[in-house]
């Protein structure tokens, strides 16, 4: 090409018709999938990074070809107001043509990152730069300026950074350490792996500067902003400060796992904690996620097992980590952004965007073929997560719109905002095998309390049974050991309540063996005369997943109660909303004089009338639900009603917000 117009326009030509797929109106995110842009064209901004301004989302990539992934074009940008659907606004650092020019056409220009600062009014471009037909030699960052997000961005310079700088958390006895690679014949050998974790490339590259390739930009909360880039031949991830116009390095820097061969960097930050998913270095293919944390942005940081869980979590689900981006409007919301290389067609490469999740206060990435924005979202107890329908109950019909009414006054909570183990002023356990034939052993060192949530844990591990009696034929004797522990807490004796509100907000563990349930037992008569009242349980009937609202009181019958049931298809659920599971939801009693009415998220399940729950003989013909009640959380595995545990998903996690019971 002759010059950079006949560049862009022959861009232009490929970008509108290259690609066939069609632009639609998106609500949605469909990991892997073609993206089409406003054009219907697929979106080409690999490795990239997304930059917040002004109410608008911009994403900065590179682009690619059908056959090389050199810079042929240079940096793309699309915008979005959803992050669902995007507009091409074209070229913002276009290669150039001058050869003596460090961007020239056919260069190597990798994970570009934009970053505004807010004194200066500056869009600051920083990517990674290899110099044409020189490999990956050169290890650059390159940096560009602008005064619009779109562009144009003007080239200022590429260097090594931090020449004639030390690391912080390089000692002083590293710093004048004489061993040199020359000392090593081969790589990879214990002996070498010290050297290199004691600066071996770092004094090597001390002049001259330090390696820099695969790379993020982050602008912390007080406007310092930082560079996280591969070094010392990718062995080390090297954290960076930048100038206060971000136009070049501070010289404070730290290195991050050393020799751990860490590339693909993207950071976020979460209540004060610094969070860091790296990926391995295997080239164009696929590894497991790695994960660092650090209380400081200077370190220390920690290094954690991959976040990636479930099918191909060992792949990053095919894919390589570039940015992680928060979502602007909602608490604790951040996507993984990935890209799925396809190095023999490199424009067709895919986006692996995927909610990050968190349990026990870190990240975890699952697969979704689709999601949206609300998995974020708390429920709202005024709109209803079901659809206005009609659910049917064994013995009635029942309305799915809620009535209206005062809540009356909050007269107990537990908000769960203390760390460690649930309050004993409230809160009790239950311990051993206790009923329905059940698999797990309750113990209280499975419930804890970490960020605001109660956590019930399913394990699947070996407990002896202080009970066992060989040949015995109660169930909970025979049993030499327990192969499953978990949680049962219960509010007897300490918290009792006649009628009133009560409100649990929790997310539920779904796999095959999960029994979790929010129930209430009556304080006098054994069970089922002193009434039981499931406002959730979760399990299998015939293999199929089901969730339940029920009212049980006593008859004539020992250990033989009355129910009024209602069984909904877990599937009414997830066919609505495929990421159901992975959200926290509200369920909810409504029970005084008349009626006890379950629902979940605002939509009636059951409605169950006093008039009808009369005890049977046993129980003197007495109404176990005019007396108060106690209140339950667990987690069951296995036993008459949970079904055969799903072994791979352990361990289990039943996530418990806040119990509230309100009383007129």
């Amino acid at each position: 090409m002759k010059n950079i117009k006949l560049l862009v326009a022959a861009f232009i030509c490929l970008h509108l018709f290259s690609v066939p797929v069609f632009a639609q109106s998106l609500s949605a995110i469909y990991p892997g999938a073609v993206l089409p842009d406003n054009n219907g064209v697929h979106v080409n901004a690999h490795g990239g990074g997304i930059l917040y301004h002004e109410g608008k989302y911009y994403w900065f990539g590179e682009h690619k070809g059908e056959r090389s992934s050199a810079a042929f074009v240079g940096v793309t940008c699309y915008s979005s107001n959803d992050l669902y659907n995007w507009t091409y606004e074209g070229v913002a650092l276009p290669v150039e043509n001058n050869p003596n020019s460090d961007i020239v056409s056919g260069c190597v220009l990798e994970r570009p990152k934009v970053i505004y600062n807010a004194k200066t009014k500056k869009f600051v471009l920083y990517f990674h730069l290899e110099l044409k037909g020189k490999g990956y030699e050169a290890a650059r960052v390159g940096i560009a300026v602008s005064d619009k997000a779109t562009g144009p961005y003007t080239y200022l310079k590429s260097y090594r950074p931090n020449a004639g700088f030390w690391p912080v958390n390089l000692t002083e006895t590293q710093r004048k350490d004489t061993t040199t690679l020359a000392s090593f014949p081969k790589w990879w050998t214990p002996e070498w792996r010290k050297a290199t974790e004691d600066g071996m490339f770092t004094r090597r590259d001390f002049a001259g500067g330090q390696m820099s390739r695969d790379m993020t930009l982050y602008v912390d909360d007080d406007g310092k902003a930082y560079h996280i880039y591969s070094s010392e031949e990718n062995l080390t991830l090297n954290l960076a400060e930048l100038s206060g116009d971000y136009l070049s390095h501070s010289g404070k820097y730290i290195r991050i796992a050393p020799a751990g061969h860490n590339e693909a960097p993207a950071i976020f930050k979460k209540d004060g904690r610094y969070f860091l998913i790296t990926s391995g270095c295997t080239g164009w293919d696929p590894n497991a996620a790695r994960l660092f944390t650090a209380d400081n942005i200077w370190g220390p940081w920690t290094e954690h097992p991959n976040p990636a869980v479930g099918a191909d979590a060992d792949l990053t689900f095919h894919s390589q980590s570039t940015y992680i981006q928060q979502v602007i409007g909602k608490k604790d919301a951040f996507i993984f952004m990935a890209d799925r290389w396809t190095p023999k067609k490199p424009i067709d490469a895919r986006y692996i965007w995927l909610p990050i999740l968190f349990e026990n206060g870190l990240p975890v990435l699952k697969w979704f073929d689709k999601w949206d924005l609300s998995i974020f979202s708390p429920p709202n107890p005024q709109n209803g997560a079901l659809d206005s329908e009609i659910f049917e109950n064994n013995s009635n019909t029942h309305s799915a719109k809620s009535p209206s009414g005062d809540l009356g006054a909050l007269v107990w909570s537990d908000e769960f905002d203390n760390e460690g183990k649930p309050n004993p002023e409230f809160w009790s356990y239950e311990q051993g095998f206790v009923r329905n034939n059940e698999l797990q052993w309750y113990q209280s060192d499975n419930a804890n309390i970490h960020n605001g949530i109660l956590t019930i844990e399913g394990k699947k591990e070996q407990i002896p049974n202080p009970n066992y009696v060989e040949g015995n034929r109660d169930w909970k004797k025979n049993r030499k050991f327990a192969e499953y522990s978990a949680s049962s807490i219960k509010t007897v004796g300490k918290k009792e309540f006649l009628y009133g509100r009560f409100e649990v907000r929790a997310k539920i563990p779904t796999a095959s063996g999960s029994w979790p349930a929010i129930w209430t037992l009556g304080k006098s008569m054994p069970w089922p005369s002193n009434g039981e009242i499931d406002i959730m349980e979760y399990y299998r009937i015939k293999d199929i997943p089901h969730i339940l609202a029920n009212v049980a009181w006593g008859t004539d019958t020992p250990s033989v109660g009355k129910w009024d049931t209602q069984t909904v298809p877990f599937s009414k659920f997830t066919d609505k909303d495929p990421n159901w599971a992975d959200k926290f939801h509200v369920w909810r009693m409504d029970w005084d004089e008349e009626a006890i009415r379950l629902y979940l998220d605002d939509e009636l399940l059951n409605e169950t009338l006093l008039k009808d729950t009369q005890n049977g003989s046993l129980g003197n013909y007495t109404n176990p639900f005019k007396q108060p009640h106690y209140l339950l959380l667990n987690l069951a595995i296995g036993g008459q009603n949970g079904g055969k545990p799903d072994d791979a998903a352990f361990p289990l996690k039943y996530e418990i917000d806040y119990v509230r019971v309100y009383q007129k």
